[in-house]
């Protein structure tokens, strides 16, 4: 395993440079940190560009540099590994690994259950809520513009493994929603104000439930997408749900509708 000690390394320099999204964007790279994380994109089979380990962990994942010796592995002054980490405490290993981009177009020739997010601002309720899909068999988390990065430390650290196994589709605006449409897709948003409540409607057909971020709700442009709206029946005292808690509601119902073993 090649060691590197010096900061002026490129693969330090292009390492550092991942945890800003101008860069992920530019590299079309992100990272994923810990043991978990990175033994899980391993086992998987999940395309990696490099792992780097932290000099003082190097026995501690021999046996995975073994079974995985194929990959470029690189050993990295603890200084150095401190520097690319993005946690308080970081666990001596970080894989590298390309942002995948799934194929919008396959989603119009599916029966699917697809989350589409607007606006939503925190990347711990979208890591969140890419992991609550993951876990409750949701097909896709689509992205409007204006949300936080999927690729930044905190959102993949949030996700849990989400990030690896669930499609998440980026930039998707009114033309991708009506696209769906177009295929037979019932696109459902959610409002405080809606006559009818979330367990009203059938989501065995291909479904899009839009949610929007907590201060401002979903978008006017989104809105006008969408062919009805729907609310989660709550304590009239309490103001709203955090966005990743609404999802999850809802996604525990179309789960419920779609998959009736999920719940056995």
């Amino acid at each position: 395993m090649k060691k590197i000690t010096s900061k002026d390394n490129q693969v330090i320099k292009q390492a550092i440079s991942l945890k800003n999204r101008k860069y992920r964007a530019r590299e079309q790279m992100f990272l994923l940190e810990g043991k978990t994380m990175v033994s899980e994109a391993l086992q998987s089979k999940r395309p990696l560009i490099r792992v780097l380990v932290d000099e003082t962990h190097i026995e501690e994942y021999q046996v995975l540099y073994e079974q995985f010796s194929w990959l470029q592995w690189l050993e990295i002054d603890s200084r150095l590994f401190k520097a690319i980490a993005d946690t308080e405490t970081p666990q001596g290993i970080i894989a590298i690994a390309p942002i995948l981009r799934p194929g919008f177009e396959e989603l119009t020739r599916q029966n699917a259950s697809l989350i589409l997010l607007d606006q939503i601002a925190d990347p711990g309720n979208l890591g969140t809520i890419i992991r609550t899909a993951w876990a409750l068999n949701i097909d896709g988390v689509l992205l409007s513009n204006g949300c936080t990065d999927p690729f930044s430390p905190k959102a993949v650290r949030a996700s849990m493994g989400g990030i690896l196994n669930v499609p998440v589709y980026t930039s998707v605006g009114p033309g991708e929603i009506e696209n769906l449409k177009a295929a037979g897709y019932q696109v459902i948003g959610t409002a405080l104000d809606a006559s009818t409540t979330i367990f009203e409607n059938d989501y065995r057909k291909p479904t899009v439930i839009v949610i929007g971020s907590e201060a401002r709700g979903i978008s006017r442009e989104i809105k006008s997408c969408c062919d009805n709206l729907s609310r989660i029946p709550i304590n009239t005292a309490v103001d709203s749900l955090n966005a990743a808690v609404a999802c999850a509601i809802i996604m525990m119902e179309v789960g419920k509708q779609r998959n009736s073993v999920l719940l056995s």
